[in-house]
């Protein structure tokens, strides 16, 4: 019966090896690869760690504004090390520690080009009330017109 025992205990083992075995994990821990983005002044806006061959995610489109809080720069892409500009959406595939730079395009060159789009666009604002107040006139005086008629 000893015998039997240890014979069933020797097989209950050899078979928990082979299960311990057989489901142990043998991939290694996949190889991470470092995205840094800067901005245009090297201040780092966001380090991602992404596996080797994995697309990253960019930040979000950072913003730059003057001082008094109009936006003077657009957020125009991220370059890349290879020379090419991408946006978050459209990065390409991490193999290797990458670095991106934000890139802008100012939206006036100077601040009488700004002072130019400003008063063009207050200037359409009062061609439009002009035009709209002429029709109002017009209305008036066909409304005074029909009235006069009625009270004959």
């Amino acid at each position: 019966m000893k015998k039997v025992l240890a014979i069933l205990l020797c097989v209950v083992m050899l078979f928990s090896c082979a299960a311990v075995f057989a489901f142990a994990d043998d991939a290694a821990p996949a190889e991470t690869v470092t995205i840094t983005f800067y901005d245009d002044d090297n201040t780092v806006l966001n380090i991602v760690v992404v596996e080797k061959g994995q697309v990253p995610v960019g930040p979000p489109a950072p913003v730059k504004a003057r001082q008094d809080g109009d936006p003077e720069w657009e957020f125009s892409g991220w370059l890349g090390e290879d020379g090419k500009t991408y946006y978050s959406g459209t990065l390409p595939v991490a193999n290797s520690d990458m670095s991106y730079i934000a890139t802008y395009k100012k939206l006036y060159d100077n601040e009488a080009e700004g002072n130019i789009t400003l008063i063009s666009f207050i200037s359409s604002i009062f061609a439009r009330l002009n035009k709209l107040f002429a029709q109002i006139s017009t209305y008036y005086e066909e409304l005074a017109a029909s009235v006069q008629k009625l009270l004959g």
